[in-house]
C-alpha cells in the first residue's frame, strides 16, 4: 500500500520527536489496538473485494458481457482524532491516504493475508513482540508519519472503486 500525495494533508509534528524507546506503556498499547484495528479492517475489505471479484469473474466469463478486465483500488484515508490539538473542524483532517490496486482477483502484497509483516521483530521497534498486520507495517514503514503522528489517528475512511475496463479495436 502506498501513500498519495495531497496538499491538503494536516501539518505534522516531527517523526523524530518521539522515539520508540521514549514510547510510554500507554501509547504502546494505543499502537497494539490499532494493529488490532486495522488486522479486523483488512479482514472486512477483503472480504468486501472478494464478493466484488467473484462479480467480476463471473462477467468476464460471459461471452455476452461487456467487462473484458477490470481492477479495484482500495484507498484508505487516516484522519486526526478529534481531540488532536491540530484538529479543525472545518478541515480535512487527513494525515494520510494510502492505496493498494487489485488486479484481476491478484491481491496486493499483504492485505488480509494474516501474516506478520513486522520487518522489526529483532529490533528495538514500538511493538516487535506483536505481529504486525500489512496496514501497519504500510503506516510505520512506508510513510515518514513517525510514532508521534501514527498515535494521531482517530478514524479511517475507505474507499474501494472497482474500475471496469475493455479494449475496442476501431
Amino acid at each position: 500500500m502506498l501513500p498519495v500525495k495531497n496538499k491538503n494533508y494536516v501539518h505534522y509534528e516531527d517523526q523524530h520527536k518521539l522515539k520508540t524507546k521514549d514510547l510510554s506503556v500507554e501509547q504502546r498499547q494505543m499502537l497494539i489496538r490499532l494493529n488490532d484495528r486495522l488486522a479486523g479492517i483488512e479482514s472486512d475489505i477483503k472480504k468486501e473485494c472478494q464478493t466484488l471479484i467473484d462479480q467480476l469473474e463471473k462477467r468476464k466469463s460471459d461471452c455476452n458481457d461487456w467487462l473484458e478486465w477490470y481492477e479495484i483500488e482500495c484507498c484508505i484515508s487516516y484522519h486526526l482524532r478529534e481531540d488532536d490539538p491540530g484538529y479543525d473542524e472545518d478541515s480535512d483532517k487527513m494525515l494520510i491516504e494510502m492505496r493498494e490496486s487489485i488486479s484481476e482477483g491478484c491481491w496486493g502484497l499483504g492485505m488480509g493475508d494474516g501474516k506478520n509483516h513486522s520487518k522489526y521483530r529483532h529490533t528495538d521497534f514500538a511493538i516487535k513482540d506483536d505481529p504486525h498486520c500489512w496496514l501497519f507495517n504500510c503506516l510505520s514503514d512506508r510513510t515518514d508519519l513517525g510514532w508521534i503522528n501514527i498515535l494521531r489517528i482517530g478514524n479511517m475512511w475507505i474507499d474501494i472503486k472497482v474500475i471496469c475496463q475493455k479494449s475496442v479495436t476501431l
